[in-house]
């Protein structure tokens, strides 16, 4: 086991600021060189891409109103999924965190910017996972036509599970030993979907061990330095647990801004707007805001998690959309920072949920604004995330089933049916002020949260029959937009951010952040916080405060 003693960290060391330097002047000379090879691509490939095929229009269907919303139940499951993990009894998160970690600090986390992909990059084939299955990693050195000494040397591959541990946020669980690995291809785009993918060969593989301790984990690539270079997450899943809290990863929101290659669902280098792909592939390392998604609302969010020793059990938006049954163990569902992709099963699912009395914490923003579908890849199920946009481009024409906004007419499921808020600004910044604390929530008098990163994306209460009739406001402010030039805020969206809670006639209660920073400035190891200390400590007090009410099943018919 890596300790703090015996092993060298993932970052650079003093008496190496030589090696690093060289190192850094390598990156910059081969990302440079990738950037006019890219250039080059682009603009002599222009033409390649081929048309998007439009059908007929789909039909409008009735909206679905709050009260409709009440009737929801649980979908059938459509797949089982294995637990094989030993049961998990007691204080076992706590538990769980005694053993040692990997020598890096919570300020060494916030230096880990992995936003740029640099050195060595990989992907894995297995997102959810139970004890005993095997895991491949595939791997490439990255940029391809990078050529520098530490490019040129092995690297290793460690599997960490991302806790607490006394500060240093990570357990070593698996190390490859040194690796020699090779430049693989990066697909030319050209295909209809937009879609990049990969096809490289398993590099290495490992056994999840049947005494793993389920929850979050990474597999990181390291340099000869022990930089951490590239990271992919998978969940393992719980078994019999004695949590009360299932905290669902919102994988499919990773996958959507993932911009390996070139191409997200967002952005394109090639194509302008129809570039943009419209089947995202997870065989391919992460990159971009889908890598910075993974860092912001999974790694720093379970570290804080686990550092309050409350037992939560973790779980991926694709198995509850799979085995919704799942959630009928816990007493509450705990939503990460931006689950703003969701499969139609999710959503009933949630509905469902909440019918039955389960409490709800929409930690983050801009929930449910996206339905999207999956598709198997050549790797294996649910590999592919489907979502076009367009209603005349999706070949699929069910609505249960369409790529398109939750809200939009050919749906009518506004995502206020969950969160009874509605997206209220993108890429904003501003202060969020105490409105009306219930008298459940136990914070000092006239404390606000400020320093809110300029992109933050923020809710506000929604209105009409599509949303809850008694939402309470507990804070509330008016933001401005962080780039006044910036076209991405529709005009009737208000700025104000808005965080609120709500019931239903099951007792089950429901909070919303309204603002996708929260569950990365509740940590101190998050890498795009922003917020003074006041705020963070505020924030951990609010979101302890609920968590451990929320472990009450029904609580909603005590609070006031």
């Amino acid at each position: 086991m890596r300790n703090k003693k015996t092993f060298a960290p993932h970052f650079y060391r003093r008496p190496k600021v030589l090696a690093a330097s060289l190192a850094t002047l390598l990156l910059a000379g081969g990302v440079f060189s990738g950037a006019i090879l890219l250039y080059h691509h682009v603009t002599h490939s222009a033409d390649l891409l081929p048309p998007l095929a439009l059908h007929a229009d789909v039909a409008s269907r009735p909206l679905t109103t709050f009260s409709d919303s009440l009737t929801t139940t649980l979908p059938d499951d459509n797949a089982k999924l294995a637990s094989d993990c030993q049961p998990q009894s007691g204080d076992w998160v706590s538990k769980e965190n005694q053993n040692p970690g990997v020598a890096l600090t919570t300020a060494d986390w916030r230096t880990l910017r992995l936003y740029q992909e640099s050195g060595s990059v990989l992907w894995l084939d297995r997102q959810s996972v139970t004890c005993g299955e095997k895991i491949g990693i595939h791997a490439s050195l990255f940029p391809v036509n990078f050529e520098g000494a530490i490019n040129k040397s092995p690297r290793s591959f460690e599997v960490l599970r991302v806790g607490w541990y006394n500060g240093s946020g990570a357990r070593m669980m698996w190390n490859s030993g040194p690796i020699k690995l090779k430049r693989r291809n990066v697909p030319t785009l050209r295909n209809v979907t937009r879609t990049i993918e990969t096809e490289w060969p398993t590099t290495v593989s490992f056994d999840v061990g049947p005494d793993w301790t389920p929850g979050l984990y990474i597999v990181a690539s390291l340099n000869p330095l022990g930089k951490i270079e590239n990271v992919a997450p998978f969940i393992l899943r719980s078994a019999q647990s004695t949590s009360k809290i299932l905290l669902v990863h919102s994988t499919l929101t990773w996958s959507a801004y993932n911009s390996f290659g070139g191409h997200s669902t967002y952005t394109a280098m090639l194509g302008g707007e129809d570039g943009r792909s419209k089947i995202a592939s997870l065989d391919r390392p992460y990159g971009g805001s889908g890598i910075s998604h993974i860092e912001r609302d999974a790694i720093s969010f379970v570290q804080y998690l686990e550092s309050t020793g409350l037992n939560i059990d973790q779980t991926t938006d694709i198995d509850v959309s799979h085995a919704p049954s799942v959630v009928t163990k816990y007493s509450a569902l705990l939503m990460s920072g931006h689950p703003e992709y969701m499969t139609r099963r999710e959503f009933d699912t949630i509905l469902a949920a909440r019918n039955l009395g389960e409490n709800i914490a929409f930690m983050g923003a801009n929930g449910a604004y996206w339905q999207v579908r999956t598709e198997s890849s050549p790797t294996g199920p649910d590999r592919h995330l489907v979502i076009y946009r367009n209603a005349r481009a999706d070949p699929q024409t069910n609505w249960q089933q369409i790529s398109i906004q939750f809200g939009d007419s050919r749906i009518n499921t506004p995502p206020s049916l969950l969160t009874g808020e509605v997206t209220a600004g993108v890429h904003v910044r501003g202060t969020l002020f105490p409105a009306q604390i219930p008298t459940w929530l136990k914070i000092p008098a006239g404390e606000s949260l400020s320093g809110w990163s300029p992109n933050s994306e923020i809710d506000s209460i929604a209105s009409g029959s599509a949303t809850p009739q008694n939402p309470h406001l507990i804070f509330s402010g008016k933001f401005s937009l962080a780039n006044s030039a910036s076209r991405i805020n529709p005009p009737h969206r208000s700025l104000t951010g808005q965080t609120i809670w709500f019931t239903t006639p099951s007792g089950s209660a429901t909070f919303v952040s309204g603002i996708n920073y929260w569950p990365c400035e509740v940590s101190p190891t998050c890498a795009e916080s922003t917020v003074p200390e006041s705020t963070r400590s505020l924030l951990q007090s609010i979101t302890s405060q609920v968590l451990t009410l929320w472990q009450t099943k029904a609580v909603g018919k005590t609070l006031k």
